[in-house]
Order: C-alpha cells, then structure tokens, then sequence
C-alpha cells in the first residue's frame, strides 16, 4: 500500500470520526465484561480455565430505537500469555455464502457475527471466526431493549471457526454482563494490532487498510495513535 493511499484512508477516518465526535461506524454501544471458556483443543490459542473478557455490542450506523442496522460485537479476550487478543466481528447472513458478507440484523437474538476478513493460525488453511448469540436475547436490535435484557440476564456467544467449505468448528463459549467498572471497559478494539504471535488476518493488503482505518478514526477522536 502507498504512503499515498494510506494517507487517504487515515485522513477520511479521521475527519469522519471529527465530524461525528465519535467512531466512524458503531458510534455507540454497550460496554460489558465477562469471560470465555476454550474448547480442549484450542486451550493453546486462548489459555486454559476461564479467561477474562471486555466486550462491546453496537449498531454500525446508529439507526434509532429497533430499527434493523448492522450489529457490532467487539471483544477483548486474554490469550494464553496473557496479551490482548481482540476480535471485532459485524452481522452477517446465515447461509454458506451470505456468511462472509456484511448484513443489517433485525433483532440480537436473530444475529449471526463475523470477522468478514479470514484468520491465518500458524500453517493452517485461512478460517473465518463467527459468533452465535443465545436464544434468549431480545427480538429488538435496539440498544435500550439489551441494555433492560442486561439488567436480569447474563447474555452468551457460541464462537465458532469455518472455512469456506465445510463445517463449522466451537472454539470457545463466551458469558457477558455489564461492565460496572471503568477500568473495564474501552471503545478500542484493533484486531489488526492485538493478536497472538502466528495469527494473522488475511489479506494483508486489506488488513493495512483496516490498520490506517482504525489509526485515523482514533485521531479524529482525539486519541492519537
């Protein structure tokens, strides 16, 4: 990517970011904390026993109210070193193909997550990483009907692994609450900067625009690199 090209992407974002006095897309959302519990086998990305996670749910554009949008849900999970390994996945279909494409959802129980960009683990095939939220989460996408869900019910994520053909794979379940703490909580998530040694978003041309994307929407912000 040219210094160019990068420096057209930084600077969009951030006179985005300026303009709205927040994020670019999912401007607000809900700050919650909780953790993830790793299948067996994949113990050696995540760590073992339950691992400590903040998270954040959000609507991409901001529609009001219930109004469908595209959903966000960014996560930040200790891995096995204990270093910040973020995940920051939006609504997608539910069918073979339409799962790796950006897609409004109509309500957080009816939302299907992904990571829309695939992960390279060591020497592994590329795979996608998606999230299934519970049953019992509300029909509505609004923000105030999950913030009144919160209030009484914890909330889960199934998080799930897939390549383009082929099943699905559980890598870990994820519990949430609100986040009571300050500490706890941040707006900040950047898969592209935290992530474990030999794990890698492809491609990596598309990966450098979302790493000046993320580095322009900061310092329109005001929080600088």
């Amino acid at each position: 990517m040219t210094d160019l090209a990068a420096s057209v992407v930084r600077n969009t974002f951030a006179a985005g970011a300026k303009l709205r006095h927040a994020r670019v897309f999912h401007p607000e959302g809900l700050h919650l904390s909780g953790r993830l519990h790793a299948e067996s086998e994949f113990e050696h990305l995540f760590g073992t026993g339950e691992r400590a996670v903040i998270a954040r749910l959000s609507k991409g554009t901001g529609t009001p109210g219930g109004l469908p949008d595209v959903l966000g849900f960014a996560f930040r999970v200790l891995d096995r070193q204990d270093e910040p390994w973020d995940f920051a996945l939006a609504t997608t279909g539910g069918g073979p193909l339409s799962r790796f494409l950006i897609t409004p959802a109509r309500g957080w129980v009816r939302a299907r997550y992904g990571s829309l960009m695939p992960y390279r683990i060591g020497k592994a095939m590329p795979r996608w990483i998606f999230a299934e939220p519970d049953t019992g989460q509300p029909a509505s996408a609004s923000l105030a009907a999950m913030s009144d869900h919160l209030r009484e019910h914890p909330i889960s994520f199934a998080l799930l692994a897939g390549g383009v053909t082929g099943s699905t794979v559980r890598l870990a379940q994820l519990t949430l609450r609100p986040s009571e703490s300050a500490d706890h909580r941040t707006d900040y998530f950047d898969p592209m900067l935290n992530h474990p040694d030999g794990v890698e978003l492809l491609p990596r041309i598309i990966g450098k625009v979302r790493e000046f994307a993320y580095a322009g929407s900061r310092t329109g912000r005001g929080e600088g690199e």
